[in-house]
């Protein structure tokens, strides 16, 4: 999962030596390998060319149906993928509401929910 430059050395030369035995796993990392730079470098207007490529290598036939999945909301995809814009701070205002909502399912009622739902958006605030 790391990028190759980022491993052991004992790390990079188990990754040569599985790569060498197949061309296969060889053509998915090399794919894999340049989703992450796109993801990386937000070079969404890259992506098209990376889905067509993949649908084109047989020997990526592990890939084809996640490319292909990613057609059909293409557009939304490559704008994600070229802007700084993220929805990681509200994901996590979320994930902080609904866990005490999801703990107290069945054992408190509306308004001991609320009174603890308001306690830790406050203690959340900046």
């Amino acid at each position: 999962m790391s990028h190759p430059d980022n491993l052991r050395e004992d790390d990079q030369q188990r990754l040569a030596a599985l790569l060498a035995r197949s061309p296969d796993a060889t053509a998915v990392a090399s794919h894999i390998r340049t989703f992450a730079a796109i993801m990386t470098n937000r070079q969404g207007d890259e992506l098209q060319h990376w889905i067509a490529d993949v649908c084109a290598d047989q020997q990526a036939a592990g890939l084809t149906g996640f490319a292909a999945g990613l057609i059909p909301d293409l557009d939304a995809v490559v704008y994600g993928m070229s802007t700084d814009w993220s929805s990681g701070p509200v994901e996590g205002r979320v994930n902080d509401l609904k866990a005490p909502k999801r703990s107290m399912f069945g054992r408190a009622k509306p308004p001991l929910l609320r009174k603890r739902l308001l306690l830790i958006a406050a203690s959340r605030r900046p």
